[in-house]
């Protein structure tokens, strides 16, 4: 799903569009910050190519990865709305995204291209599926126990699928980053319920048993 958001963001040409909305095609080495929410810049991005976190961090200095982005992910504003705290998109690495100026999207196009309504209708969609993946881990991270929220994310990751079998997007400390739980923990958990035959793992594979 994610890279075929990818795909038509491509497919737009939009080196032609860009005669009638402001988009800019970046470029970011790993580690460096992408975007600061609390600017309020009024910019939808999207991965074209590697990884990127969106990390908020408290006052204290805590940090925490709200969401991890992936080719085909967008990300907006919306978290700006944490008005203590410092909210980040960071490069995981070397990182390559367009930044689309939002307000000009909903204006009329002077230049009438052909692909200006489909890039609304492009990124309604997007949109919709990233508010999807938000709710989805709010409902995961409802779950105080390593091993229910380890559940809640392959449930909802196999969803209405006829397999029991869900394949890791990323790493083990990824993983824990995206559970808000230690690593060790997640590991030993993970042995834990394998041991217990809740689940069998090859790698980054993991089986539900019994489903």
């Amino acid at each position: 799903m994610r890279n075929d958001g990818q795909k038509k963001i491509k497919d737009l040409q939009l080196e032609v569009m860009s005669n009638c909305v402001n988009i800019k095609k970046k470029t970011f080495k790993k580690g460096e910050y992408i975007l600061s929410f609390g600017l309020r810049q009024k910019v939808i991005g999207f991965i074209i190519s590697g990884k990127a976190d969106i990390v908020r961090i408290t006052i204290d200095g805590e940090q925490s990865v709200i969401q991890k982005l992936i080719p085909g992910s967008i990300f907006n504003d919306a978290f700006s709305c944490f008005s203590k705290d410092s909210v980040f998109v960071i490069s995981k690495t070397d990182t390559e995204i367009f930044l689309i100026d939002y307000p000009t999207i909903f204006k009329n196009c002077l230049m009438k291209c052909p692909y200006h309504n489909q890039l609304i209708e492009d990124l309604l969609n997007l949109i919709t599926e990233n508010s999807i993946k938000t709710n989805e881990k709010i409902e995961i991270l409802t779950h105080n126990k390593i091993r229910d929220r380890i559940l809640a994310f392959i449930k909802i990751n196999i969803g209405a699928s006829n397999t029991s079998t869900v394949t890791l997007p990323y790493s083990f400390t990824e993983f824990a980053e995206y559970l808000c739980v230690d690593r060790s923990s997640l590991m030993r958990e993970l042995k834990k319920m394998e041991e217990e035959k809740v689940i069998t793992r090859e790698n980054k594979t993991i089986t539900l048993l019994n489903v």
